[in-house]
């Protein structure tokens, strides 16, 4: 009796190490059917139709962005601050304008491009938009829940390919690459809208300057000055890191997204 008792739970500590170590892009079979595929089938449908009617019911407007900039060497875990860049973003008509551009605290008239290290501009819509657009083709799956800002979500496992993908990786304007990509997708489970995401590159070939990628945007209701009374979900804080080959670095960008006001056609964007 004994051996065959010891033999069970030898069996189920095998089993708990399989779920416990099982690789990302592996979809989560047991969890995604405890939902009926139709019914499953509808519900992706569903945040689809929300992620993409996402770029095209922002209003337009301006909000103060701000990002601190951080190095670190390729085996280090401490995170070393570089600079802090700060700028009025305008969306306008879909389109993105940084204007009024202030380096370390001190006004800049450098196009933002180009004050070198790695950048995150276009954060608004484009990484829902190109995840769900159906030319994609990406692979979803049920990751599991969580409690996140006050409600229930449901985790989404995704994966793209590079055939498919709409995310294309740049350095320093010389290099350029759309890439392959996985992640999840955090959706609140009472209206389908997506509330946080998070994707890293896959595969870059050795010969591209950049060895791994990594983009998170969290998303929180917020009122327009403005457009009172009305709340709309819209970018709180993003995260991108880069690892660079040559030289060996790992950068990282930390923005916040702040004093959302509705864009006037007498608000004038000039460059510094």
């Amino acid at each position: 009796m004994f051996p065959q008792c010891l033999r069970r739970v030898r069996l189920q500590l095998a089993l708990l190490w399989m779920l416990m170590f099982r690789p990302i892009t592996e979809p989560l079979q047991a969890a995604q059917s405890q939902v009926p595929a139709t019914d499953w089938q509808r519900w992706i449908e569903a945040v689809r139709s929300k992620a993409l009617q996402y770029s095209d019911s922002l209003p337009d407007f301006i909000c103060s962005q701000k990002t601190r900039r951080y190095t670190g060497s390729p085996s280090g875990t401490n995170w070393q601050p570089q600079d802090v860049w700060e700028a009025e973003l305008s969306y306008n008509q879909r389109n993105e304008q940084y204007s009024q551009v202030r380096h370390n605290e001190k006004a800049s008239r450098r196009p933002l491009e180009s004050l070198g290290g790695a950048l995150s501009i276009g954060e608004f819509g484009s990484l829902l938009r190109t995840l769900f657009l159906p030319e994609s083709q990406a692979e979803f799956w049920k990751e599991g829940e969580e409690p996140f800002q006050d409600g229930r979500t449901i985790i989404i496992g995704f994966k793209v390919s590079k055939e498919r993908s709409g995310w294309t990786l740049s350095f320093k304007k010389s290099h350029s690459l759309r890439v392959a990509y996985r992640g999840k997708v955090w959706v609140d489970a009472a209206n389908s809208q997506v509330l946080r995401i998070t994707q890293e590159s896959l595969d870059l070939p050795a010969t591209f300057p950049i060895a791994y990628s990594e983009a998170t945007i969290v998303f929180s209701t917020v009122t327009v000055s403005g457009l009172e009374g009305k709340q709309f979900l819209l970018p709180q804080t993003a995260h991108l890191t880069m690892h660079e080959r040559q030289p060996a670095i790992r950068s990282l960008n930390v923005m916040e997204f702040r004093n959302y006001r509705k864009f006037t056609a007498d608000v004038r964007l000039v460059p510094e």
